[in-house]
């Protein structure tokens, strides 16, 4: 009787497998991967990893009894998988929401659906109410440069864009007014953010901390940033490193609608 290679029989199997396996196959797999990996980005460091990983556990746990034939335990598991699961869709409610808004807020989706000309209007608004009542602001848009890092250095807010809010927030009294806020898609992500100062010092003598941050992000980003003097009472808006002269109301958010839609210059 012929001795059978356990090498050359598991590089047949390979072969095999290799053989069958076509670019939908690996367009299938691709398309699997990059769903699971965006899923754990937004529940990564919340509590609903850890749901996650209990969820796995008893997966796990349920296929072994089932193949040892442990009927009862297979049974207990198999029960307590469906509980933890619309546990977890419970608890997960805040990420869910994350993923759905995240989703829409790609940039091949974002090209399709421009941002909404009512959001301009309230962050104008927000930046005139600011300037008449002499509180120091300052917005920054995100564009195509991710300034999540920049968000992670402050309160995560997560609310809808709205001229009050933002308003609130740059109070005098409140705990939020140091620091920027960052705007993602539709959304006010963060607020008491911390961005770098500009280092190009003789380009901006007499300027305060607000407007060098204001520089500083856009220099080192694509990312549009509104600024609101206290002490001179206007508007100016930051791109590419560079500040404009003090805005109107009505300017601010026709330069926001200009340079926002489809991503801007």
């Amino acid at each position: 009787m012929k001795e059978i290679d356990p090498i050359q029989l598991l590089g047949g199997w390979f072969i095999r497998i290799f053989e069958a396996f076509s670019w939908r196959d690996a367009l299938d797999v691709s398309l699997v991967v990059i769903v699971i990996t965006y899923i754990l980005r937004v529940v990564r460091e919340t509590r609903a990893i850890q749901m996650l990983r209990a969820l796995a556990i008893i997966l796990v746990a349920s296929y072994v009894a089932r193949r040892l034939s442990f009927n009862t335990t297979n049974w207990l598991l198999s029960n307590l998988a469906l509980l933890w699961a619309i546990g977890l869709v419970i608890v997960m409610q805040p990420e869910l929401r994350r993923l759905v808004a995240g989703i829409g807020e790609q940039r091949l989706l974002a090209g399709l659906f421009p941002k909404s000309s009512l959001m301009f209007r309230e962050i104008a608004k927000a930046a005139n109410l600011m300037a008449r009542n002499k509180f120091g602001g300052l917005v920054i848009l995100e564009r195509e440069t991710s300034l999540m890092g920049f968000a992670e250095s402050g309160v995560r807010i997560d609310a809808g864009v709205n001229a009050e809010l933002i308003t609130s927030i740059f109070t005098p009294r409140s705990p939020l007014h140091d620091g920027a806020v960052i705007i993602r898609g539709s959304r006010v992500y963060a607020a008491a953010c911390m961005l770098p100062l500009s280092a190009v010092k003789s380009d901006i003598q007499g300027l305060g901390m607000r407007h060098r941050a204001a520089l500083g992000i856009t220099e080192e980003t694509d990312a549009l940033a509104i600024v609101v003097s206290e002490d001179h009472q206007n508007i100016s808006l930051a791109l590419r490193g560079q500040m404009t002269p003090p805005l109107s109301m009505e300017t601010l958010e026709r330069m926001l609608a200009d340079n926002m839609s489809g991503g801007g210059a």
